[in-house]
């Protein structure tokens, strides 16, 4: 069984006014979006799970993502907040998993600076920082918990 986690974090957002949760995507973000969208279509057509912040900008990148690409499900979960802990993050992706309980799956996870390097480095012992909507795919096995990093890319090294 192969599972594939897509993780991304979300395009550039507007800089911090009153409220963090309610913050948007610029004109960029939105464009990065667009960008990562295409490139996880390359990698797959549909997701059978995404899961992704509450958070405003979170919440659009997935939707411009999720132009290009379907996906079976999606949830919403506080879990994956900027502040939120790796390990509460990474069980709850691995509990979804179990649920899919299909040969081969592709998750994505939309999500904010630092959950997702540390939500990585918990899965793969690799702590990257990541660009606005960039992603890093890894490869999890569901035995170990754990997961291998296979690539992280950055909406610059996308081809149009």
């Amino acid at each position: 069984m192969s599972i594939f986690l897509y993780v991304v974090r979300h395009g550039e957002a507007e800089s911090i006014q009153v409220n963090d949760e309610t913050r948007v995507l610029t004109e960029i973000g939105k464009i990065e979006a667009k960008k990562t969208g295409n490139w996880l279509k390359s990698q797959t057509n549909i997701f059978d799970l995404v899961i992704c912040s509450p958070y405003v900008r979170a919440q659009e990148t997935k939707n411009i993502i999720l132009t290009a690409c379907e996906t079976s499900d999606e949830v919403t979960s506080s879990s994956f907040i900027p502040s939120s802990i790796p390990t509460t993050a990474t069980d709850e992706i691995f509990a979804y998993a179990q649920k899919i309980n299909k040969q081969d799956q592709h998750i994505l996870c939309v999500s904010h600076m630092p959950l997702v390097s540390y939500l990585i480095g918990e899965l793969s012992g690799h702590t990257p920082i990541m660009a606005t909507a960039a992603v890093a795919k890894l490869k999890l096995d569901i035995n170990k918990w754990n997961g291998q990093l296979e690539t992280i890319i950055s909406p610059e090294q996308m081809e149009e």
